[in-house]
């Protein structure tokens, strides 16, 4: 069996007045949406993993929250890419919104509105998990979402 790393991703859901902070990438020619987030690195929490890409993102500082959902991207092919994804609830306590420019795919953070979240071409493809945890206001079971991978091709 083929060694492979494995990538764990936290990142926060912050709602509002009807409202979700999303931010857009692209890749590969191809833009999509997520919550705003990233790496975890050596010797950091996830939860101040979190924060900290948030601030970076999106230049809110946020308080990190309760777990909310945790999935997996396996890309099947040899050596393809593991990443473990964790979404928590967060709240923003200060900062402006602006786009961060330390991630080369990083393109747009803005408000959307919530029922997007089922609209909006996102990867991992959780929108439908993330709008449960909306209309939840945060209170419902972790969701365990399992592998979600999927072809990042179209």
């Amino acid at each position: 069996m083929s060694e492979r790393a494995i990538r764990i991703r936290a990142g926060a859901l912050i709602w509002r007045d009807g409202e979700v902070l999303l931010v857009r990438h692209e890749k590969a020619g191809r833009s999509y949406w997520l919550v705003p987030g990233g790496g975890v690195d050596t010797g950091e929490t996830m939860a101040a993993a979190a924060a900290r890409e948030l601030l970076e993102e999106t230049g809110y500082e946020v308080e990190i929250g309760r777990l909310l959902l945790v999935c997996e991207a396996i890309d099947p092919k040899p050596g393809g890419r593991h990443i473990v994804n964790t979404v928590y609830a967060g709240k923003v306590r200060g900062g402006a919104l602006s786009v961060g420019v330390d991630d080369r795919s990083l393109r747009d953070a803005r408000w959307q509105p919530v029922a997007a979240l089922g609209e909006l071409e996102m990867y991992p493809p959780i929108g439908a998990a993330l709008l449960a945890c909306c209309r939840e206001d945060g209170a419902g079971a972790v969701r365990v979402l399992g592998n979600t991978w999927r072809p990042f091709d179209g």
